[in-house]
């Protein structure tokens, strides 16, 4: 039986596309299957702290608790479980985000506070802050206390709560800091080397401050230059751990050695 040339190009057409599709479930069945058996590595936003950063900060507070943990930053819910291990303690949330607040607010846990706060300066400011405060003495200069600061790094509208305290854990976190019109972390690590070293009984009872994301250029600079290189004991990926024991009365800078050059 013969076939006419337009039915034949119609079965050609019909048969290639046939092929084709079957081929496309192929590939498609196949790269499935390679997805299951070789799942992608797990990764982390900046806000979420990994396994080995958890556990540093989870170590700490299991050895000091019941203690004063100050928090620059709500972050996720892992920050409230670590609060959790601090039975006994007081632990105070610092966070620029009414949102976060009122997620988190529901979880009842003893001993926790969450206070709304400000931040005035964004993560693009951080380099001409760091010449500012290389240049005035109030910025230089350790104060007696912290509400007595006239260096404009300074957070001066806290509770007072947190200027009575003596804290013994200070983990900064917070604000985001996520991109250049973000808020940034410059006034919050410097609030930190201050207040972590206006104890009075700092040899006997030394300040740990965390500082997350140092990965990131604004909070490398300022942890150097307020929580200083040679109080630096521990890290784990972005995570710093310095232990504060004490100032320098002679001259009451924050740091002993020469300033870390800016490149």
């Amino acid at each position: 039986m013969r076939i006419s040339r337009k039915r034949f190009f119609f079965l050609l057409l019909l048969s290639l596309s046939t092929i084709s599709f079957i081929r496309l479930l192929i590939i498609t069945t196949t790269f499935s299957s390679h997805l299951h058996h070789h799942s992608l590595p797990t990764t982390f936003t900046q806000d979420h702290l990994t396994p080995k950063e958890f556990n540093l900060i989870r170590s700490l507070i299991s050895k000091r608790a019941p203690c004063n943990i100050l928090f620059f930053g709500l972050g996720t819910s892992q920050h409230l479980e670590l609060a959790r291990l601090n039975r006994g303690g007081s632990s105070v949330f610092l966070e620029d985000d009414f949102g976060r607040i009122r997620e988190h607010r529901s979880e009842r846990i003893d001993g926790v506070e969450m206070h709304l706060v400000e931040h005035n300066f964004k993560a693009s400011e951080a380099y001409d802050l760091l010449h500012y405060a290389r240049n005035v003495d109030d910025c230089r200069m350790i104060p007696d206390e912290l509400l007595t600061s006239r260096c404009k790094l300074a957070l001066t509208g806290l509770p007072r709560a947190v200027y009575n305290k003596k804290w013994d854990i200070i983990v900064v976190d917070g604000p985001t800091g996520n991109g250049p019109n973000e808020l940034g972390r410059m006034s919050a690590i410097y609030t930190a080397g201050v207040i972590g070293r206006i104890k009075k009984d700092m040899h006997l009872n030394p300040t740990d401050v965390i500082v997350h994301n140092v990965d990131r250029t604004v909070e490398k600079w300022f942890a150097w230059e307020f929580l200083c290189d040679e109080n630096l004991v521990a890290s784990k990926g972005r995570l710093w751990h310095f232990r504060i024991k004490r100032k320098y009365q002679s001259n009451k800078l924050f740091c002993s050695q020469n300033a870390v050059q800016i490149l």
